[in-house]
């Protein structure tokens, strides 16, 4: 804009108010027009109008046409559909005290009352950031969005947890308020939710576990003290154990075999052909014991291999043709006339199911494979009127109500994958199975390994 436009102008500058603002304009607004309203419904009226003034004008009026000249806090949480603070206080407390049966009965209350969960969670994540703001600032801060009245309960609410504690609590409510938007059945997603907050607070942090195992002493005031110490030096946080480098126990030949050229057997960019020999060789020169180790994968390597569509994606785009023939548990004829059936239904559709490189029926299931090129054709056939339409084909075809779905070949490679290396797996879980650190964080929390990863080789 010109100077000369710009000078000849009025300049507006809109801006959200905070929450002391609207309510100190809402005050004065009921004096002068003889409301006798409270100062948690004026708190309720001020965060549901979300920095803006016009907003909390109508809902006042809302709130008088409701309530009259005399305005309680529970008929306003009434009509506009907000949780009590009661509530919100019993969910600490729950969570304070670790009661999963406190949290999961508020949710029960809520859906015998009627009431929008998705309002709850909000006003808990509401909640729970005037926690994390009073434990981090003080009860005092203009951060907070509370009256005077409530700032107490807040700071005696916030003593209660730390703030990685507060943090956390945060982040677990924010995904669940997702899945609350995202997916259907509102009341398990919440149950579950409640139940991750229950969970996490009884979780301890990571430094202090590190150091307790450091020092092999129980949880007391020693582990703490520990604890403060390696927050105070993060240059001395212990690394993770050393592994000590995997042999897999083979019957060694009384004579060294020559071992074939790597590169020229096994291309680098082939997933399935190089994990097995990069996950299991070892990450250190160990003389004899290497040339034995290397014997079976350059075997392996040496072996004429099947050509596989997904081992390659490169590969997998000349093959298109091949693989569009290639059924399992479905006869060609079959996979032909289901085709025809969709081709006269909707030619649209036709032309996404002939990009399919494989089809395979089992049990009550068809499956539509796609390859990782065509990924964009597999997520247009997962649309529920697609996938409806190959269903009433498939199963007017098969004689038989079946479901159908579409997958990517990637998908079916990775799986098949992991359980060629489940072997690898299983003998390099023994090993970290008698690790001490390993046992001691066993004993410490009572669990179990889940899953073994190896760690990639650095080039």
């Amino acid at each position: 804009m010109s100077i000369q436009f710009a000078s000849r102008s009025q300049h507006f500058h809109f801006r959200a108010l905070t929450f002391a603002e609207i309510t100190g304009r809402l005050q004065e607004i009921a004096q002068k027009e003889n409301l006798q309203i409270e100062s948690g419904a004026l708190a309720v009226i001020a965060r549901m109008a979300e920095g803006s003034l016009r907003d909390a004008l109508s809902l006042l009026e809302q709130a008088r046409a409701f309530c009259g000249d005399k305005i309680p806090d529970k008929d306003v949480r009434e009509l506009l559909g907000v949780v009590p603070d009661d509530a919100l206080e019993e969910l600490v407390g729950a969570i304070a005290s670790g009661s999963a049966d406190r949290a999961l009965g508020l949710v029960h209350t809520f859906q015998k009352e009627g009431r929008n969960l998705q309002h709850f969670c909000r006003e808990a994540i509401r909640h729970m950031r005037n926690l994390l703001i009073a434990r981090v600032c003080g009860a005092d801060s203009d951060l907070i969005a509370a009256t005077p009245d409530q700032r107490p309960a807040l700071e005696r609410a916030s003593s209660q947890f730390s703030e990685e504690d507060l943090t956390r609590f945060f982040q677990i409510l924010l995904q669940t308020d997702d899945d609350l938007r995202r997916k259907p059945d509102p009341r398990v997603h919440l149950e579950m939710g409640l139940l991750r907050l229950i969970n996490a607070a009884r979780l301890a942090p990571l430094e202090e576990l590190l150091a307790e195992v450091r020092s092999g002493a129980p949880a007391s005031g020693a582990s703490a003290a520990s604890s403060r110490a390696t927050t105070a030096a993060p240059a001395s946080l212990p690394v993770l154990p050393r592994r000590e480098p995997f042999t897999p126990v083979t019957s060694a030949p009384s004579t060294p075999r020559v071992q074939p050229t790597q590169p020229a057997a096994a291309p680098r960019n082939s997933m399935n052909e190089t994990a097995p020999s990069e996950r299991l060789r070892a990450p250190e020169p160990l003389g004899s014991g290497q040339t034995e180790m290397a014997v079976p994968f350059a075997a392996m390597s040496a072996q004429p291999r099947l050509a596989v569509p997904q081992e390659s994606p490169r590969a997998a785009e000349p093959e298109a043709v091949t693989l569009a023939a290639q059924v399992s548990g479905i006869t060609e004829e079959q996979v032909a006339e289901i085709k025809q059936l969709i081709q006269a239904q909707q030619k649209f559709l036709g032309e996404l199911i002939e990009h399919g490189t494989r089809w395979e029926l089992e049990g009550a299931e068809l499956r539509i494979y796609f390859s990782s090129n065509n990924r964009a054709f597999a997520e247009m056939l997962e649309g529920r009127e697609a996938l409806e339409k190959v269903r009433i084909a498939s199963s007017k075809v098969l004689g038989r109500t079946v479901r159908v779905c579409a997958r990517l070949e990637a998908v079916a490679a990775a799986a098949a994958s992991a359980s060629r290396a489940g072997s690898a797996t299983q003998e390099l879980r023994a090993q970290f199975e008698r690790d001490p650190m390993v046992k001691s964080m066993l004993q410490r929390f009572g669990g179990k390994i889940a899953e073994v990863k190896h760690r990639p080789e650095e080039t």
